[in-house]
């Protein structure tokens, strides 16, 4: 839709990601001591953004403090979350519906209003926007990008309309990747199912089960 990883910089007008930041953190280190069974606040860490979106197969909760650190952290709605250390450049973006959340230190938060939360993700997620974050991964042992270097990635920035079609479509195609998922799941029980009966022999009412 936007042209390749060769060329999309080079199709549309582009700005550095930091003209385009309301906001910029990262996490910070310590939150273990406020971990809980209580899942009413969620602690977003790096094992939460995978694949371009958020996956809360394994999340953590926590009971914030009440300081400005806390608040600092916490996560909104259309926040595209950048991972900066470790596996550099996991990117997702905050659903409407995810409620209170925190990032640990592994993350940055990007709030960008300008841009379409879904796009920036998915072109940082891109073969063109992996290639800045690694090409800026300065560090000979430990992985990491500072806010300099978040601030320096070069971002396309067709029409926001575009923008919004391309988010529209992006919704629509994991809509129907997520439906074939829990269709391939239901076919999976059913064949459980049915292979159980016919190692019984009760697959079928005539034969009698055997010994």
């Amino acid at each position: 839709m936007f042209g390749g990883p060769s060329d999309i910089l080079e199709n549309w007008p582009t700005r550095p990601l930091g003209d385009a930041l309301d906001f910029l953190t990262s996490g910070s280190r310590g939150w273990a001591k406020y971990y809980t069974d209580d899942p009413r606040v969620l602690f977003l860490r790096i094992q939460n953004v995978r694949g371009g979106e958020l996956l809360l197969d394994d999340i953590a909760y926590v009971t914030p403090p009440q300081t400005k650190e806390a608040e600092r952290t916490r996560v909104r709605a259309g926040d595209v979350l950048l991972s900066i250390t470790a596996d550099l450049g996991r990117v997702a973006v905050v659903p409407e519906e995810l409620g209170d959340a925190h990032i640990n230190q592994h993350l940055a938060i990007l709030r960008a209003p300008s841009l379409n939360p879904n796009f920036l993700a998915e072109y940082i997620s891109s073969p063109a926007g992996q290639r800045q974050i690694l090409g800026r991964n300065r560090q000979a042992v430990k992985a990491g990008l500072n806010f300099d270097d978040v601030r320096s990635l070069r971002i396309p920035v067709p029409p926001r309309d575009m923008q919004d079609t391309f988010d529209r479509r992006l919704r629509e195609t994991r809509r129907t990747r997520d439906a074939h998922h829990a269709h391939l799941a239901r076919l999976d029980e059913l064949f459980a199912s049915l292979q159980q009966r016919a190692f019984t022999g009760q697959l079928w009412e005539h034969e009698p089960a055997q010994p």
